[in-house]
């Protein structure tokens, strides 16, 4: 079935590796752009430091904001596949209704009369 892979690639997602992915990226560009200002060591150590904070917010932020936006796509998912079988469910007792109808008028007419 189609949603169950969906679904199944909706929590497989990982989305740990994002704040170190920002900070890393970020910081390195900070600190390259520094180096090649001819910062003086001190300030640059500084201006790492700071930007490794400022950027570890930064991540956590956008990684909270993830997990929120996959958290409602799971359950969106999870509410149409409940969905989906309910109506599955419905449709099959509907026929068998249909088809228990039929069964019981053939039955009356197949049947002969007792003597």
């Amino acid at each position: 079935m189609n949603t169950d892979m969906d679904i199944d690639q909706i929590k497989k997602v990982n989305t740990r590796v994002v704040t170190p992915l920002i900070v890393l990226s970020c910081t390195a560009i900070i600190a390259i752009f520094t180096y090649f200002k001819r910062y003086p060591a001190g300030d640059f150590f500084v201006i790492v430091f700071a930007s490794v904070v400022v950027f570890l917010f930064i991540g956590l932020v956008i990684e909270k904001m993830l997990n929120r936006f996959l958290q409602i796509n799971y359950d969106k998912a999870m509410a149409e596949k409940a969905e989906a079988e309910r109506l599955e469910e419905e449709a099959r007792a509907a026929m068998e209704a249909e088809s228990g109808e039929d069964m019981e008028t053939m039955e009356e007419q197949v049947t002969p009369p007792r003597f």
